[in-house]
């Protein structure tokens, strides 16, 4: 249901944008901070491939991007999201974005936990539904991204580093 509800979103942007040209990036994951807890795995590297086009004459964009990461629960977790974002001003040689972005990552050791305790949690085959806010900036064809993701129970929220670079 998750997937295709991300398929239908994602063909649905694609048909109403006008026809521009694609820019591609490759996004690195460097790490992440668990907000409230040390009791998880910071150390999440990964690399993911995206698409990003304008939309229309503005600041906006819409993407798509999708990859591996090593998640939270120390597990090789397959990402795929797609989002909006818009600049929102020039600072010194770059410019400053917003964004948001829907999608679904691999936490079977998280879909385990819950479980074995009785509960429940959103997923298919361990693939949970996430929503990410993002703060960019962009100089050039690099862009430094900072991540913020709610979370659960003992821990208030994930904030990530990432960046990528547009080729």
């Amino acid at each position: 249901m998750i997937r295709a509800a991300l398929i239908a979103m994602t063909t649905l942007i694609a048909v109403a944008l006008p026809a521009q040209a694609d820019e591609r990036y490759i996004g690195v994951f460097v790490g992440s901070q668990h907000i409230g807890s040390d009791a998880y795995n910071d150390f999440n590297p990964g690399l993911t491939y995206g698409i990003r086009r304008d939309i229309g004459q503005g600041p906006a964009e819409w993407h798509v991007e999708g990859g591996v990461f090593y998640n939270s629960y120390e597990e090789v977790s397959p990402i795929l999201v797609t989002g909006l974002s818009t600049g929102v001003g020039e600072i010194g040689p770059g410019e400053l974005r917003f964004g948001i972005s829907v999608g679904t990552a691999f936490y079977g050791d998280l879909v385990d936990i819950y479980e074995a305790r009785g509960d429940t949690i959103p997923n298919v085959g361990g693939f949970v539904p996430i929503g990410i806010l993002t703060g960019a900036y962009r100089v050039g064809r690099t862009e430094y991204r900072l991540n913020v993701l709610p979370y659960g129970e003992d821990v208030h929220g994930v904030v990530n580093f990432q960046f990528a670079i547009s080729f």
